[in-house]
């Protein structure tokens, strides 16, 4: 049966690993990432607590001896989403896919610590990390059984989706595109619901209900990650 293997890592020479010594407070996410042969390219969320210059981590990690490159994709106030190009040997993604275990879902680096989550069959739970352990020092944090779900694709955006009606979905999507969720915006309610050809109070409604579907699923997706992860720090 397959595994699931949360393990927390640590290896020489990482410059995400360097980026969280030098700014303690930072988080860094990687939601993407594979080899080319060469280069590790991954795209990486930068988010922490307190006054952190966001601009100045993403200098710092553009500046690395091992980065060859970064390109900002967007960011705000509180977090900034890179698309890096490094050196392999600064990574430990090979070392990890030659010790017979897969990457699944994101991967967290903070406080001078790797966190993944990984699929490995039972059997090989023992030496996939004798293998590993040649190149990182390696703490297992939870094994439990990896049970498929038939609705694992089925994203957050699906869900919300599912539970916008035709009407909201598409006043919410006109909202968008006239520019009302700008700052300052570009365009009334009212002048929204003209548009419609509806009365204001109607475009207010699909509006504020529409709103309340998204805000509510996404407000809970962030909620349930928080918990994750700080259990995760927990148990570490």
């Amino acid at each position: 049966m397959k595994k699931r293997l949360d393990l927390q890592l640590w290896h020489e020479g990482c410059w995400m690993l360097s980026l969280t010594r030098t700014y303690p407070d930072t988080t860094l996410v990687v939601t993407d990432i594979c080899s080319d042969g060469t280069d590790i390219l991954a795209t990486v969320v930068v988010s922490g607590d307190g006054d952190l210059d966001l601009d100045a981590i993403a200098d710092e990690a553009a500046a690395a001896p091992a980065v060859r490159s970064t390109d900002r994709l967007d960011g705000g106030i509180q977090s900034l989403r890179i698309h890096t190009r490094y050196k392999m040997e600064s990574s430990i993604y090979d070392a990890i896919i030659n010790s017979s275990l897969t990457p699944i879902g994101d991967i967290r680096i903070q406080d001078n610590a790797e966190y993944w989550t990984l699929l490995v069959d039972g059997g090989a739970i023992s030496s996939a990390i004798s293998t590993l352990e040649t190149d990182a020092d390696v703490d297992i944090l939870r094994v439990t059984d990896y049970e498929p779900n038939a609705s694992a694709n089925h994203t957050v955006i699906d869900e919300i989706r599912d539970d916008l009606s035709a009407r909201q979905t598409e006043y919410l999507l006109s909202a968008l595109e006239e520019g009302y969720y700008g700052w300052p915006r570009d365009i009334a309610a009212k002048d929204l619901a003209e548009k419609h050809g509806v009365s204001g109070p109607t475009a207010l409604e699909h509006l504020r209900k529409g709103e309340s579907v998204v805000l509510e699923r996404i407000l809970e997706e962030v909620r349930d990650r928080e918990r994750s992860e700080t259990a995760q720090l927990r148990s570490s």
